[in-house]
């Protein structure tokens, strides 16, 4: 059965990706690829922990269906770098104090001389 479920995992995630934003039921997808619902279930949730497909409920004529859909893979150029170099100037972090510091507390960022002073140099 292992061999089977692999073989099918291509066919069924090609079906889920023909339907789009559509969406397609575990019942109509099991017809198309002629599969039982047990075994397509089984090849569902693999799907599902490779994060390939996700299960979703939706309306349809009044009634809430559960439907499968593609899960769009995210291309590198999509990538999002942040530059944290300067995160290390922030005088908070090397302060002996920063357990202690909180809104409303002793020692808080709004009497604190050092934060002030940096921030000043930081509008300067």
């Amino acid at each position: 059965m292992e061999s089977n479920i692999s073989s099918y995992e291509n066919l069924i995630q090609e079906k889920i990706l023909e339907k789009g934003n559509e969406g397609i039921s575990q019942q109509e997808l099991a017809r198309s690829v002629g599969l039982s619902t047990r075994e397509l279930s089984m090849i569902v949730k693999k799907l599902i922990e490779k994060k390939l497909v996700v299960k979703k409920t939706v309306k349809e004529n009044g009634k809430s269906v559960v439907k499968l859909f593609a899960i769009k893979s995210q291309s590198i150029n999509n990538d999002i770098y942040i530059n944290l170099d300067n995160i290390k100037d922030i005088p908070c972090f090397s302060c002996k104090l920063l357990y202690k510091c909180n809104n409303g507390a002793h020692v808080n960022p709004g009497s604190c001389n050092k934060l002030s002073e940096w921030i000043l140099y930081l509008v300067g």
